[in-house]
């Protein structure tokens, strides 16, 4: 196995710190900080993807950037989320799990690249691409526990039926905090509809059925009774723009000032509800707000 100089673009980059938590447990996340200023600026702007990972038998300078043409038809964000699935394998901590359409061909099976800058002249990363549709879903649900169900949506064997037995144990257990199990839930969406199609990933998760979540009526029904001496109303698209700065969050949208004050100053509520319902599936922050 021959030493390459091999980049893999954009996989750890941008990724929420939860995230990071779930593909490498039980070890120790630092970021580095600078690479080595002899380093070229190109290589420069990803330093914040740069992270040693300890599990106590060894340790790791994990850099990772996969390449813009191994994501073929799969969106830039849900590729990154799905390909620090690293959980679903257990592999040693030098792998990597590259999310691929069924039948997609890995950008090789393992090799070696250097990382200039890092423990001197370089540092040899080992890696292993598995990518998740040769993993059998169900065989892995068991495994993972729900922390990993957005994961398994991807996997082999995976059809609507499976996700949607998936989406309701999310949503029902209570062994999840608040904000993972609505995370969780989040990025399960992303991931069916990538996979399993838009349209499937509507009927499984309907917008109504999150609406009537019990923990989303929590948070509808504290709203309504502050805002109920302005009526219903108020209360709802409260809800509707707490939800909305929320899903832009989890999906890792830029929102600038002046998008926020026109979320926090919208007061029409159907406006505020199909952004809502746009958020979920655009594929960038211009796609929630085409209503003008």
């Amino acid at each position: 196995m021959g030493e390459t100089d091999v980049t893999f673009r954009h996989l750890l980059r941008g990724l929420p710190r939860p995230i990071l938590r779930l593909a490498f447990p039980r070890r120790r996340l630092e970021p580095l900080g600078p690479l080595d200023p002899s380093v070229d600026r190109p290589r420069q702007r990803t330093a914040d993807s740069l992270f040693w990972v300890r599990d106590g038998a060894g340790e790791a300078a994990v850099h990772v950037e996969i390449e813009r043409a191994w994501r073929t038809e799969i969106p830039r964000r849900l590729f990154e989320y799905a390909s620090a699935a690293v959980v679903a394998t257990r592999l040693p901590v030098w792998s990597v799990v590259v999310l691929l359409r069924p039948g997609g061909r890995p950008p090789g099976g393992t090799g070696v690249y250097r990382i200039p800058g890092v423990g001197g002249d370089a540092f040899v990363f080992r890696y292993h691409v598995v990518p998740l549709w040769r993993l059998d879903a169900r065989r892995m649900r068991k495994q993972l526990g729900l922390e990993g169900a957005p994961f398994c949506a991807a996997m082999r064997g995976a059809d609507e039926a499976f996700v949607r037995e998936l989406a309701d144990d999310v949503r029902s257990d209570r062994g999840l905090a608040k904000r993972d199990r609505q995370s969780a839930m989040q990025l399960l969406y992303v991931v069916s509809a990538a996979i399993l199609g838009s349209d499937t990933a509507r009927r499984i998760f309907h917008v109504e059925s999150i609406i009537q979540d019990p923990n989303v009526q929590e948070l509808i029904g504290e709203w309504e009774d502050k805002g109920r001496e302005k009526g219903r109303g108020e209360g709802r698209a409260a809800e509707a723009r707490l939800l909305l700065h929320r899903v832009l969050a989890a999906r890792s949208f830029l929102a600038t000032a002046d998008i926020r004050a026109r979320i926090d100053g919208e007061p029409d509520v159907t406006r505020l509800e199909s952004w809502l319902e746009a958020a979920v599936t655009a594929t960038s922050i211009g796609d929630v707000f085409r209503d003008g």
